[in-house]
């Protein structure tokens, strides 16, 4: 079996994130690293112990050196990135949100089925351990009938209007960069929801600070998620059933703890010990995906990623939250003006 060569584009926090963690990997080697700038690039080539530093992304997406890509650049840039890859035959592991929106996103997964080649959102908190866990217990019936969820993930995040979170021109805002990990949780459970609510409050740079989403569905269950980049919070997670509840412990994104409460309030807890901060678990599936010819991970699937994005591409629309040539049909927002109502706060 050959190795598996990897490429990483982007050198900002959460790539040194991902490399800190590669080391931990069962199978695979870090091969290349670009950045568009010559001091970055060789910096985190240095600090990684990575062979090639390329000083322009095309660079390694073209290089023949390298099987897989990893793409952490700023939201607004993973779609032009993640399609030069594919056209290049690179797999493909694009750092959530895929895109920005569903549009986006369907096009790159129907390229990456028409030139076959691997793509995947790097949704890494679904293969967390913990998570795992939570999984395989829920669907044993260990809490019965599942029926709410409640998490939240938020900080106090940059006051810069010019960082990437706060930057309207680089897709930023609080429900892309965090709301997104309490809405994949929900759906990880019920699938994509059947009604979205949603309040949120505006900041001045016009991108979402704080949001607090409303998932339903048909037959029955609740979830309120909660986003943010101007409050302290709990970054826990519990799933209520008619047996019990489970609670995921902070940050329960990339938890090693979590306990199962019964009707008699009896605890179960269970904690895993592994290094890092646990991106190792999705560089391992990638791994194992491209083994074994996949085009796709079955448990995170191009699906999945299509139901994540399109729910918040309908927070985005309730908010009136549009990015860089995102067009909207009228028609369209006529059927939203009918199912929300309006409550924009000025922050």
């Amino acid at each position: 079996m050959k190795t598996i060569r990897w490429g990483i584009i982007g050198t900002g926090t959460v790539a040194r994130n991902f490399a800190e963690d590669f080391v931990h990997a069962k199978t695979g080697e870090l091969v290349a690293v670009a950045s568009r700038k010559k001091e970055t690039a060789d910096k985190f080539a240095i600090d990684f112990d990575i062979d090639i530093a390329f000083v322009d992304y095309f660079s390694l997406i073209n290089s023949d050196q390298v099987d897989v890509i990893y793409i952490a650049v700023p939201h607004h840039l993973h779609f032009n990135i993640a399609k030069a890859c594919i056209l290049a035959k690179k797999s493909v592991l694009c750092e959530k949100p895929f895109t920005i929106n569903y549009e986006q996103s369907l096009e790159l997964y129907n390229l990456a089925e028409q030139h076959e080649v691997f793509a995947m959102e790097a949704m890494w908190t679904r293969f967390n351990p913990v998570i795992e866990q939570v999984y395989d217990w829920i669907k044993d019936g260990e809490l019965g009938q599942l029926h709410s969820i409640k998490a939240d993930f938020g900080f106090v995040g940059p006051t810069d209007p010019q960082h990437r979170l706060l930057n309207k021109s680089l897709a930023g805002g609080a429900l892309l960069d965090l709301g997104i990990y309490p809405v994949f949780l929900a759906q990880l459970f019920f699938g994509k929801p059947d009604f979205v609510q949603n309040q949120s409050i505006i900041g001045d740079t016009d991108v979402d600070l704080l949001n607090q989403i409303l998932l339903g569905w048909e037959q029955g269950q609740l979830a309120s998620l909660e986003s943010s980049l101007i409050s302290h919070s709990p970054n826990k997670a519990v799933l209520s059933g008619s047996k019990g509840y489970i609670e995921i412990d902070s940050t329960w994104l990339m938890a090693k703890s979590c306990k199962m409460i019964d009707l008699s309030n009896n605890e179960r807890a269970i904690e895993f010990d592994f290094p890092g901060m646990g991106y190792q678990f999705e560089i391992d599936e990638v791994n194992r995906c491209l083994e074994e010819g996949l085009l796709q991970s079955p448990s995170f699937t191009w699906q999945d990623s299509l139901d994540l994005i399109s729910t918040l591409d309908e927070v985005r629309a309730d908010i009136g939250l549009y990015y860089d040539g995102e067009e909207l049909p009228k028609e369209e927002h006529d059927i939203h003006e009918h199912h929300h109502e309006h409550h924009h706060h000025k922050h």
